[in-house]
């Protein structure tokens, strides 16, 4: 109980208890946390009461009770807009793990600084049912000192969840990167893949299969495509990137030939036209890095 309040006091409190924050909130609770959760409609808050999270309608006392809170509202503004009316922010150390840009992170943490509140930055790396499994991944960045008080609490979201960087746009930065840049648009194009395969009547178990060593293969190019764009050496003797260009040049005439839009595949192709024409195609295929930028 507080000394001068007797109102109840929670490690993490979290705001917005839509599928993420129901998840962030009852694996707070299962791990031992004391936990209280806000929304603004507050049924939803109230409909973790048997996970053994405290819902609490008014959103100064989730704040002004709790050592932590994790801000899980869809967009930064939202966010702003709903912690706007916080009066009583002593105490109390701000996690945002909602969606929004790198600066929107850096705004955030003047913002948070204004008030004297200690903040980090969170991007959220996988899906609901995964927070708190060995599946688990949650990324935060900014304060160091905030982060070594709240370790124990923030790691019970995954065990791969870290500390990134004390740069408090970092988080974000790899959101964008991993998850908008490469994951969606990779899923994107195995989809689009799948879909050709199997309409042409190859069996799931085949597809699958190959898929898995191809994810192998995968796995080391990765790793060799960040070295090579650290170092910016891209010479190879293995496969150069016109090589790659003709093969797939003839695949998506394949493919839209046969009534397939392709989307994918089209725009890797105008990645590899456009490194062709600068002179790129005796090179390995992380030579794309040079023609990644706007006006690169």
């Amino acid at each position: 109980m507080s000394a001068t309040t007797g109102a109840k006091t929670y490690d993490v409190a979290v705001l917005g208890c839509g599928p993420m924050g129901a998840a962030l909130a009852g694996n707070f609770a299962a791990k031992g946390h004391r936990t209280a959760a806000w929304n603004r409609s507050p049924a939803k808050a109230e409909a973790l009461a048997p996970h053994g999270v405290s819902p609490v309608q008014d959103i100064d006392e989730a704040v002004r009770s709790s050592k932590l809170v994790v801000a899980c509202i869809s967009t930064y503004d939202a966010a702003r807009e709903v912690l706007a009316g916080v009066t009583d922010w002593s105490g109390t150390t701000l996690v945002n793990v909602g969606t929004g840009a790198p600066a929107q992170a850096e705004e955030w943490q003047a913002w948070a600084g204004e008030r004297g509140v200690p903040y980090l930055d969170g991007a959220i790396l996988c899906y609901p049912p995964q927070i708190g499994s060995e599946e688990g991944l949650v990324l935060y960045s900014g304060s160091p000192e905030a982060w070594g008080e709240h370790e124990q609490t923030l790691m019970a979201t995954g065990v791969h969840s870290a500390l990134v960087s004390g740069d408090v746009k970092a988080a974000s930065v790899l959101d964008a990167g991993i998850m908008g840049a490469f994951y969606v648009p990779a899923l994107n194009a195995y989809v689009e893949a799948a879909t050709y395969a199997l309409d042409q009547g190859v069996v799931p178990e085949t597809f699958n299969a190959l898929s898995e060593m191809l994810f192998q293969t995968f796995a080391v190019m990765a790793k060799e495509s960040v070295a090579a764009i650290t170092a910016d050496q891209h010479e190879t003797d293995i496969a150069h990137l016109s090589a790659y260009a003709e093969g797939c040049r003839a695949g998506l005439d394949l493919m839209q030939a046969m009534g397939f839009k392709a989307r994918l595949l089209k725009a890797a192709v105008e990645n590899m036209n456009e490194a062709e024409k600068v002179g790129l195609g005796g090179l390995g295929f992380s030579a794309l890095t040079k023609v990644a930028r706007t006006g690169g």
